[in-house]
Parts: C-alpha cells; sequence; structure tokens
C-alpha cells in the first residue's frame, strides 16, 4: 500500500508539473470572410515554444510553432486534396524561416494568459495585413535538426515539399554554436518555377501569431 501511495504521489506530481509546464488556449475567431475558427493556442515553457492550430473554411489544417531558443519559425499546412479532380490525397506543405524574439509574445508570458469568456468570439482590433515570403530553398527535413529539432516533428510528412530562405541561413549562422556547414548541408536550391502555385499560394497567406503593440 505504502509504494502505492509513493507512485500515486509521484504520478500526480509529473501530471501537475507537465500541466504547469504546458498550458493551452482555446480561441473563437471570427475572420474577415465571417468565418468562426477554433484556435488552439499551447505555450511550453520547458521547450520555449508556442504553437497555434486551426482548421480554415475549406478544411486545410495550418499550424504554427514559434521555437524561441532556435529562432525558428515553422509554418505547416496539411491541405485536403479535391475529390472533384480525383484528389483523395492530403498534401502537407511547411515552411521555415528566421524571426525576431521581439517581434513575439513570450512562452513565459502567453502560459500566463487567461480568459474570462472562452466562449466569446473574438475579432481582431487591427488588421496588419499578410506577410509575404519568396521560399528559395529546398528544406531537406531528414537533415534539420541543428536549424530546430521541432521541424522532423511536424514536418515528418513534408518531404520535398518543405522550403527556406538564404536570408534565414544567413542569421541561422550568427547563432552561438552554429555551423555553416551543418545548416547548409540541410537545404538545397531550386528554380522559382518549382514552387506550385498551391504552394505559393500558402507562403503569402499563412496568418501568423505577432506581438501586440
Amino acid at each position: 500500500m505504502k509504494k502505492f501511495n509513493e507512485l500515486f504521489t509521484i504520478c500526480f506530481l509529473l501530471h501537475y508539473f507537465y500541466s504547469v509546464c504546458i498550458t493551452h488556449l482555446l480561441i473563437n475567431v471570427k475572420n474577415q470572410g465571417g468565418d468562426i475558427l477554433l484556435e488552439t493556442i499551447s505555450s511550453n515553457v520547458t521547450e520555449d515554444v508556442i504553437t497555434l492550430e486551426f482548421q480554415c473554411s475549406d478544411g486545410t489544417l495550418v499550424t504554427q510553432l514559434i521555437d524561441f531558443k532556435n529562432e525558428v519559425q515553422i509554418i505547416k499546412a496539411l491541405v485536403l486534396g479535391e475529390e472533384e479532380r480525383g484528389q483523395n490525397q492530403y498534401q502537407v506543405l511547411c515552411f521555415v524561416n528566421h524571426f525576431f524574439k521581439v517581434d513575439f509574445i513570450s512562452s513565459d508570458a502567453m502560459s500566463k494568459l487567461r480568459q474570462k469568456n472562452p466562449g466569446t468570439v473574438r475579432v481582431a482590433e487591427e488588421d496588419k495585413g499578410h506577410v509575404n515570403y519568396t521560399m528559395d530553398l529546398f528544406l531537406d527535413v531528414s537533415e534539420s535538426k541543428d536549424i530546430s529539432k521541432h521541424i522532423a516533428i511536424l514536418c515528418g510528412e513534408a518531404a520535398g515539399s518543405a522550403y527556406t530562405r538564404n536570408e534565414d541561413i544567413k542569421q541561422w549562422i550568427q547563432r552561438p554554436g552554429s555551423s555553416e556547414l551543418s545548416l547548409m548541408a540541410a537545404v538545397y536550391n531550386f528554380s522559382t518555377n518549382s514552387l506550385t502555385q498551391q504552394d505559393a499560394r500558402w507562403v503569402s497567406t499563412i496568418p501568423l501569431i505577432t506581438k501586440a503593440e
């Protein structure tokens, strides 16, 4: 009985500390088209990451991960196939880029946010428009651990459809302890025509979590 109590106490403490380190917010958001989307925002203080996930009205599932330790933003789009075109399979696209920490709410600050009325539909107070990225490099997901370990976890199904930019690599090279050789081994060039129209659309229209001014 004593061992059972000890085991129960350990499990309780592990569950408690896990819940302290990882917090979740469920937010109902109305977009410009009038659609109401359920956004899930998770903050992991231990890993120093924030994750946002929502599903668009067309069924596309969008996940945005902010890795503060490595200054890496990952945007993943799971795009459903179009049945009228005989496309039964889904496609996973990943876009990885550098960001500056001052542009985002920290994981610690995010973990402390609470909602008084979780069922309230939120509307953005300010329209910041779209952020456009021109991707000019393929990213080898299997070799991306030196950029961020979260890439392989989030983008495992995006082999051949993961992208980044030369300017991002230049920023990551400046990180303490980074190796230019290992970073360059994770990317390879492609022509601008290599991006499909659908890929290009997602590069320019994914919404972002940003720090409120």
